[in-house]
């Protein structure tokens, strides 16, 4: 009972929880650990791993090697500050370079046909300056004149600077000895005598290009300054280090380092042996919950086994890809600190994603191979599946397929026999064969005819359908069993699409007696209203305030009937219950009237119209729908233009379509998209303080459209373009 009870307790679900939770801790753990070990070693070059001495690495190898160099550059290049103040320390050639960088001077004929004087302070003409460049050499010679000087200034107490900073620096040091003296054995500078570095056992002695080396791994070092001086250099690190620069720090920071490397790997070997029995535990469990028991799927089990495994294919070449960019942005690219730790994050994420899909995919092939559907739960077992349910009999398709096997092999059979007969002169089996054969195909040929029959009957159906006669009737019980299921279906689209077409009238019944009933039930009132504001305004009113409301009631009734109109014309135009008749339209010659009647109007607004036609443009539609159109149009210029600006208007021939655009500039912000300038009620003026209904653009869509043309709107900015395009007038169109 106890080791049954053992058994049972493998496969609770709080066990396996446990055994995941110590699965991504162990990720985590080899994440941290590595990542760790890269940063420690990456700061050191990786020379910590295999170094046991401080003095053997390149980080000691560096700062020794700076030091040195400085020294050089103080006692030698530099002397004093007096020798920087001076300026005997500049070179003219590099101070000239570093003047022209600075100020982006390109070196060419008249840096080379010019010299700067030995004040630095004007320029010396070689050659003859080409003409065309008068204006530069004017540009450099005042560069010259008025910055040179005082750049020379600034570069010398940068050498100053850089002078005191490197003073500063070998002074810091408690543990860097050196001794310099020059071709005659003289000191020239040092922080300890030449016998006291002799005496250190990690030293070295510089002269010339050669060196004399006590520290026992150095690098041979060279200096241009020291090997032209004939100077001597001896220098020396002490051993063991003292406390008190960065020489000591640095130390103590390796040997840290060093001491850390067992406890990162042990941490390492430890949390991969875990990752290791946690999956093997949690593969082995997965899908169950006793030994022996039923398989319970997950949702991942419902992906075909064979796409599981390409997709986890494609995922580790992916995610590995990504692992290893992230890996170098962060190892690579540790200056700015922020974006390291978000990089590090990142990367952490991904490998713990990268070992969720690991354990996933490695549980679901487990339960799959315990369920034992690894084979039938693949995509290709279910294609070889659908194309044997094809010959089951069980489909149209399969049947018909089997039918014409069947009687290819029948006709092969009797046609053998027959062979046979002739062969063997066998006049009675002759007879009798050849009686079946023809009996048989004819059987074959009237079911042939009775399932052809059938699917004319089908064909005649769906052709009445697509003519719109929904009132023809197929009568199922007459099709043979092979298109059954297709008359059925050809029988359940039409009804379909008689139940729509009824859905449909009854709407457009509905729409069309809205619109007559509406408007006339809104004309009625508003024409007396505007009969009786008529009348007011004609009275002789003492009370000014009521002559202000007279005027206010006259302008909005006929406001409100102008909108009343503009919405049962938009209704119509988008319902389709407008007569068209074409006719031949000239362009150029609508727009003229359409202005001239207008013009009023456009002359108030300030506007100026350019009309660009080259060519005689003859479009084919309805010259009243145009007309609405243009007037439209032209009143939303009116109404939206910039005042005092120009509008442009291009006729044009494209294609087999005639082209009108018409461009002007917003007074106003457009605020909204072309697509909502195209819905009912929608205006370029958000705050909706000009006059209009918002429904102007939308008629004239609605026109455009029932006179097979198109209409759209671009806006770029304040620049708002209408395009409207119609069908070009043949001969053959009249």
């Amino acid at each position: 009972m106890a080791t049954k009870s053992k058994k049972t307790r493998q496969y609770l679900t709080r066990t396996k929880i446990f055994a995941a939770i110590i699965y991504f801790v162990s990720v985590l753990a080899v994440y941290l650990a590595s990542m760790i070990f890269v940063n420690i070693s990456q700061n050191w070059h990786y020379q910590a791993v295999g170094t046991n001495n401080y003095y053997e690495t390149e980080n000691f190898r560096l700062r020794f090697n700076k030091l040195v160099s400085d020294v050089v550059y103080v006692s030698i290049y530099y002397g004093d500050e007096k020798n920087i103040e001076a300026g005997t320390n500049i070179s003219r050639e590099d101070l000239l370079t570093s003047f022209k960088n600075y100020y982006n001077v390109i070196d060419g004929i008249i840096t080379q046909s010019t010299e700067v004087n030995d004040t630095y302070d004007g320029l010396i003409i070689k050659n003859e300056i080409p003409e065309n460049l008068k204006d530069n050499f004017e540009e450099y010679k005042m560069l010259v004149e008025t910055r040179l000087a005082q750049y020379r200034n600034m570069y010398i107490q940068n050498q100053l600077e850089s002078y005191r900073s490197m003073k500063r620096e070998i002074n810091d040091y408690e543990n860097f000895f050196y001794y310099l003296e020059d071709k005659n054995g003289i000191k020239v500078a040092g922080n300890i005598s030449k016998d006291g570095i002799s005496e250190m056992e990690r030293s070295i002695i510089l002269e010339g290009g050669f060196s004399i080396d006590k520290l026992g791994y150095y690098m041979e070092y060279h200096n241009n300054i020291l090997e032209k001086s004939g100077y001597k250099l001896y220098a020396a690190i002490r051993d063991p280090l003292l406390p008190g620069d960065a020489f000591y720090s640095e130390q103590a920071e390796f040997y840290v380092i060093r001491r850390s490397y067992p406890i990162l790997i042990g941490v390492g070997i430890l949390a991969c042996i875990s990752i290791l029995a946690s999956l093997l535990y949690l593969v082995r469990v997965a899908g169950q919950k006793e030994r022996g028991g039923e398989i319970e799927y997950m949702v991942v089990d419902r992906i075909y086994n064979d796409v599981h495994i390409i997709l986890f294919l494609i995922f580790n070449l992916l995610a590995g890809v990504a692992l290893l960019m992230l890996y170098n942005i962060v190892l690579y690219n540790s200056t700015y600190y922020l974006w390291t730790y978000i990089f590090s994050t990142l990367l952490g994420a991904l490998f713990v994603l990268y070992s969720t899909v690991w354990l996933s995919f490695m549980t679901s092939i487990s339960r799959q191979m315990k369920g034992k559907r690894f084979f039938s739960n693949t995509m290709v077992a279910m294609i070889l599946q659908k194309i044997s349910y094809l010959f089951s009999g069980k489909t149209f398709r399969g049947w018909i397929v089997f039918l014409l096997i069947g009687y290819g092999m029948a006709n092969c059979f009797l046609t053998v026999i027959l062979v046979a007969a002739i062969l063997y002169h066998k006049t009675m089996l002759i007879l009798i064969f050849i009686l079946a054969i023809l009996l048989f195909n004819g059987i074959a040929a009237i079911l042939c005819a009775r399932a052809l029959g059938s699917l004319t009957k089908v064909m005649i159906s769906a052709k009445e359908i697509s003519k719109g006669n929904l009132a023809y009737e197929l009568d199922v019980k007459k099709i043979t069993p092979s298109f059954k299921n297709f008359a059925e279906d050809v029988a359940n689209i039409q009804s379909g699409f008689k139940s729509a077409v009824q859905e449909a009238v009854k709407g457009e019944r509905m729409k069309a007696e809205l619109i007559t009933n509406v408007s006339h039930d809104l004309k009625t009132p508003l024409t007396s209203i505007i009969t009786y504001a008529d009348l007011l305004k004609k009275e002789e009113l003492e009370n000014e305030k009521a002559k202000e409301f007279v005027t206010v009631l006259h302008d909005k009734s006929y406001r409100l009937k102008q909108l009343i109109e503009d919405l049962i014309e938009a209704s119509k135009a988008s319902s389709g219950n407008l007569t068209v008749t074409k006719e031949k339209i000239n362009l150029k010659m609508l727009l003229i009237q359409a202005m001239g009647e207008l013009e009023e109007k456009i002359e108030k607004a300030g506007l100026i119209v350019k009309i660009n036609c080259e060519e005689e443009t003859n479009v084919y539609a309805d010259g009243r729908h145009m007309w609405r159109i243009l007037e439209n149009l032209i009143s939303n210029v009116i109404k939206y233009a910039m005042p005092n600006s120009r509008v442009y208007v291009d006729i044009f021939k494209m294609d087999d379509m005639g082209v009108l655009i018409i461009k002007n500039i917003s007074a106003a912000s457009i605020d909204v998209t072309p697509d909502q300038l195209l819905d009912r009620f929608v205006r370029g003026d958000v705050s909706r303080t000009t006059e209009g209904s918002g429904l102007g653009l939308s008629i004239a869509k609605s026109l455009s459209e029932i006179q097979d043309g198109s209409f759209e709107i671009n806006i770029d900015g304040d620049l708002f373009k209408a395009i409207v395009m119609m069908p070009i007038w043949s001969t053959t169109l009249s």
